[in-house]
């Protein structure tokens, strides 16, 4: 599937790359690229060569994509699309600067924004027919292969028992086995699997497919942690990088954002009073504490029975608090936290100690997230949302772990665009589920009603002092 998927993708944007090329032949030359007219106005030295060249690199581009984007069938996104026409003219002005071709420079940019035009325009075509990947699966995790089933370009079309006994057919065409390699397999299972993949069928593992087509890491399939820390290793170069990155980024934009806080700032003193920024103590890289920084958004007595998750429709959080987390303006006030080397611009969000206390307790590996600096945003904020319950919350450490196994510059920028999405969509408080647990719904009822409680007191005092009065 994915080798098919690549191929094709590949043809398709070279053939686009030619028909940019006559395209912008007739737009420059009035004449198609392989004219004599053309050939006269180019003095003899046509446009052939520069056409190879732009050929190849459109060849090249895509061909880096799939280099440096290696989990996952090359999807038809529009950002796999940009990098690869991105990449392409980096090969392309690489090869004319090494081979010294003819070439019409108005001719050539047209013809790349025509063709970066087209790129874009088949991935929308592309996105509105999904494709489809069909698998065979030898597993006995029964909620793993429930959840491959349902996302969204899978289709499981035959489960395996790994330890079958007796004859077993052979997959369907044009599916793959994947296989779940932390089950113990029978002999008939051992050689099935074995004869697939001498027949030239895919194998592959469970734990691979449901990383690329979830983007989580499937928690009950991690042993001692080691996957995430063999990751890491090899990441290590990488971290200092990015935190000078970050760094450079917080500094180069403080123009920009500093007066949005002092704008904020002034705003959340005369809506809501003091204090205007909220501290609070998180654990953040190697379990270091770290004060984070925040614009407030809740009541000040929000925490008055204790720290409690919030959710998007929380009765603690103030009208102007609404709005600041659906555009995610509270978080601005950590970039101080960056420049003080706390705090990442991506990673995984830093916990409250009481949190990261009981989650210890109930979720194994959950330190491992603790191995590198936590982000104002990360990809379990762009792909979950908030948590509101601890089995949103064990969902949520998926997505942080994916993020530490395949953590990478192309992944930040991911992160990145989706985060500028969701501040431009004001769905920042979006919550995952639309229906609380018990146990939240409890607290609710429980708030609502000592709110009622202490206004009712109010009404009743204001009563007593108007009688006085009069």
């Amino acid at each position: 599937m994915r080798q098919r998927l690549l191929v094709g993708m590949v043809c398709a944007d070279a053939a686009l790359l030619a028909v940019a090329f006559v395209v912008a032949a007739f737009l420059r030359f009035d004449d198609h690229p392989f004219s004599e007219s053309v050939l006269a106005q180019t003095q003899g030295r046509g446009l052939g060569q520069i056409f190879v060249i732009a050929v190849v690199g459109a060849v090249l581009g895509d061909a880096l994509v799939a280099a440096v984007m290696p989990q996952g069938p090359p999807r038809p996104t529009y950002s796999r699309g940009a990098l690869g026409a991105l990449f392409a003219f980096l090969a392309i002005t690489a090869m004319i600067v090494l081979l010294r071709p003819y070439y019409s420079r108005p001719h050539l940019f047209t013809t790349l924004a025509i063709w970066f035009a087209f790129v874009l325009l088949m991935r929308l075509v592309l996105r509105l027919r999904p494709w489809t990947e069909r698998l065979v699966v030898i597993s006995s995790a029964d909620a793993i292969v429930r959840e491959l089933d349902e996302s969204p370009h899978i289709s499981v079309v035959g489960v395996i028992d790994p330890e079958a006994h007796g004859p077993l057919p052979a997959p369907p065409p044009d599916t793959v086995l994947t296989v779940d390699l932390s089950d113990r397999w029978s002999r008939e299972v051992t050689a099935y699997v074995s004869a697939t993949s001498v027949a030239g069928r895919e194998v592959r593992p469970l734990n691979e497919v449901y990383e690329e087509h979830t983007g989580r890491v499937p928690l009950g399939h991690l042993s001692e942690g080691w996957e995430i820390e063999t990751s890491l290793l090899r990441k290590l170069p990488f971290l200092p990088v990015k935190h000078a990155v970050d760094l450079v980024l917080v500094v180069v934009t403080s123009p920009l954002w500093m007066p949005v806080v002092a704008i904020v700032a002034l705003l959340v003193r005369v809506v809501d009073g003091s204090p205007v920024i909220f501290r609070q103590v998180r654990v953040g890289r190697r379990g270091e504490m770290v004060e984070l920084f925040k614009f407030r958004t809740m009541r000040n007595d929000a925490e008055a029975h204790g720290a409690r998750q919030a959710t998007g429709d929380d009765p603690r959080i103030t009208r102007l608090g609404h709005f600041l987390r659906s555009v995610r303006l509270d978080e601005l006030p950590q970039f101080f936290n960056v420049l003080r080397g706390e705090l990442s611009l991506i990673g995984p969000r830093p916990e409250q100690v009481s949190f990261v206390e009981k989650y210890r307790e109930a979720i194994p590996f959950y330190d491992q997230r603790h191995l590198v600096r936590p982000g104002i945003t990360g990809w379990a904020q762009v792909r979950h949302g908030y948590a509101a319950s601890e089995k949103e919350t064990i969902e949520k450490l998926s997505y942080d772990f994916y993020y530490l196994k395949h953590m990478s510059p192309l992944l930040d920028l991911e992160v990145l665009g989706r985060s500028v999405l969701t501040v431009l969509s004001a769905s920042g408080t979006k919550p995952t589920s639309q229906h609380p647990s018990a146990e939240e719904a409890a607290a609710l009822a429980r708030e609502a009603a000592e709110d009622a409680a202490d206004q009712r007191a109010d009404d009743e005092r204001r009563g007593r002092r108007g009688r006085a009065a009069s």
